[in-house]
């Protein structure tokens, strides 16, 4: 199947979370909630950006050609706070399956498919947290069962809207033709889904509403564009009919 040999592991963002902070977890300066006692502050996701912004600078600063140089950001505020609240829901989820973090991390591989100097903090919180997914991945590699229906319908959606399926394809077609290597991915990412999703329900995430909708990827496809984007997702954030947060002005 065309293209399917592209699907990821590593995790990046988007999701069909929906929702705002409730009366109590409601300020402005915070961009997300995560259990009782984490606050992503919107100072910290600025801190992350800030220091991405300088690495893209200085990395420019030093190329030969100027003309070359990559001077835009390749990622967002949301990819930051998606970044942020994964680090700190998967590392609760490694806890509770006892799955150790791998001691050294490919920093360059990572940096270059963010897309950013490998200097970048968020580099290192991405990394660590597409390497805890990439762990839980391997340990239920051999009890996953096999995907619903539902599930396959899911990617086979996201592949449709994103034109990486070819014209006129069923969804029967789709299944037959996957690859059986693509399929043991969607697998294990739909067992995995379902491992963080009772953390996520049971730290009771509140995801500022200018950041929504926000998941935690746990599969991505490479477009041909050669962006990530996420295949199967973890929706984070409550739902919806809860009072907005005033935006920062």
């Amino acid at each position: 199947m065309r293209r399917a040999r592209r699907f990821a592991s590593i995790a990046v963002v988007a999701s069909l979370g929906l929702g705002g902070l409730t009366a109590c977890r409601s300020e402005p300066s915070v961009a997300a909630y995560v259990g009782d006692d984490i606050r992503i502050t919107e100072a910290r996701v600025q801190e992350v950006w800030d220091d991405a912004s300088t690495a893209v600078r200085e990395a420019a600063a030093d190329q030969p050609d100027p003309a070359a140089a990559m001077t835009a950001m390749p990622i967002t505020r949301a990819d930051i706070v998606r970044t942020l609240v994964s680090h700190d829901v998967l590392g609760e989820v490694a806890k509770r399956e006892s799955v150790p973090a791998p001691a050294e991390l490919p920093l360059g591989d990572y940096a270059t498919q963010l897309k950013l100097p490998q200097t970048a903090e968020y580099v290192r919180l991405y990394a660590e947290s597409d390497a805890l997914i990439r762990a839980l991945r391997t340990k239920v590699q051999s009890s996953a069962g096999a995907p619903s229906d539902d599930v396959l319908r899911e990617v086979f959606d996201v592949l449709v809207q994103a034109q990486e399926v070819p014209g006129g394809t069923t969804f029967e077609q789709f299944k037959t033709q996957l690859p059986a290597e693509n399929l043991a991915l969607v697998k294990t990412a739909a067992a995995v889904r379902t491992e963080v999703a009772e953390t996520t329900d049971a730290m009771k995430i509140t995801v500022n509403p200018r950041y929504q909708p926000l998941g935690i990827p746990v599969l991505e496809f490479q477009t041909q564009d050669g962006a990530l984007k996420p295949l199967v997702n973890v929706p984070l954030g409550e739902a919806p009919g809860n009072n907005p947060v005033t935006n920062i002005s």
